[in-house]
């Protein structure tokens, strides 16, 4: 398939590990894959703060760089800037252009479970990893069951990652409990937001686990401060890094 890449600036300017994971394991997998060019803000932290009208220039500039773009699928390897995206991409452009580029929008996982799933791994990963279970992933993209549904349970992040050999994969307790990023509320509550990071930090550490692995950069990214900051024997990786591993 010939996939257009979709990298956050979030993901540009602090994980850029995050975006070479997620080309090389795409390209691995035997993808052609794009690099559109104008990408900018999905405008998440404007409207977050209700500052729509703010948020109209950034979010049409991301939207244009891929109107017209020849791809199959455009992905993405972080949940909630995949989610701002569509959501206001819909409230500022209606065309038919625009609907052409919201029918192509995947979470990478969600690409890599629901439209090309990966076949077979090429190398084992002798790992003890507890998922982060990001808001985002599993309330709005249906990335997995949520903890409050009483529906039939599925993870596709778990299914995903269940064909690397020797990776031990875990839960910390209140799995899809939020991390307390939230966007701007770390921002306006950072006592709140503080704590609750560094519960989940502890809750992850706990499992024993190597690595803490999530689909969501910016709750990597905070969990990650707690980690740092007080040591814990625990990493964080993405789910790209991981998989790129594996192949």
């Amino acid at each position: 398939m010939k996939i257009a890449l979709f990298i956050p600036c979030l993901v540009n300017q602090m994980m850029p590990e995050v975006g070479i994971a997620t080309l090389e394991l795409l390209e691995k997998l035997g993808h052609q894959v794009i690099l559109p060019k104008g990408q900018t803000c999905c405008g998440q932290p404007m409207t977050n703060s209700g500052c729509f009208n703010e948020a109209r220039a950034t979010t049409l500039k991301l939207l244009n760089s891929f109107k017209g773009v020849e791809c199959d699928a455009i992905v993405c390897p972080a949940a909630s800037c995949l989610v701002a995206a569509k959501e206001n991409f819909h409230e500022f452009d209606d065309s038919d252009e625009a609907q052409a580029v919201i029918r192509k929008l995947y979470e990478l996982t969600e690409f890599l479970h629901d439209v090309a799933p990966i076949a077979s791994f090429n190398k084992a990963i002798n790992s003890k990893v507890s998922l982060q279970m990001s808001c985002h992933g599993i309330r709005m993209l249906s990335l997995a069951t949520p903890s409050e549904s009483m529906d039939t349970p599925f993870n596709k992040v778990e299914a995903v990652l269940s064909g690397i050999e020797g990776l031990n994969i875990v839960y910390p307790q209140k799995r899809d409990e939020c991390c307390g990023f939230g966007g701007t509320f770390a921002l306006d509550e950072g006592a709140i937001s503080g704590k609750m990071g560094k519960d989940k930090a502890h809750a992850h550490a706990d499992t024993g686990a190597e690595f803490i692995v999530g689909f969501d950069p910016s709750c990597l990214l905070h969990i990650d401060g707690t980690v740092r900051r007080q040591q814990l024997p625990i990493a964080t990786r993405h789910i790209a890094q991981i998989i790129n591993m594996a192949l």
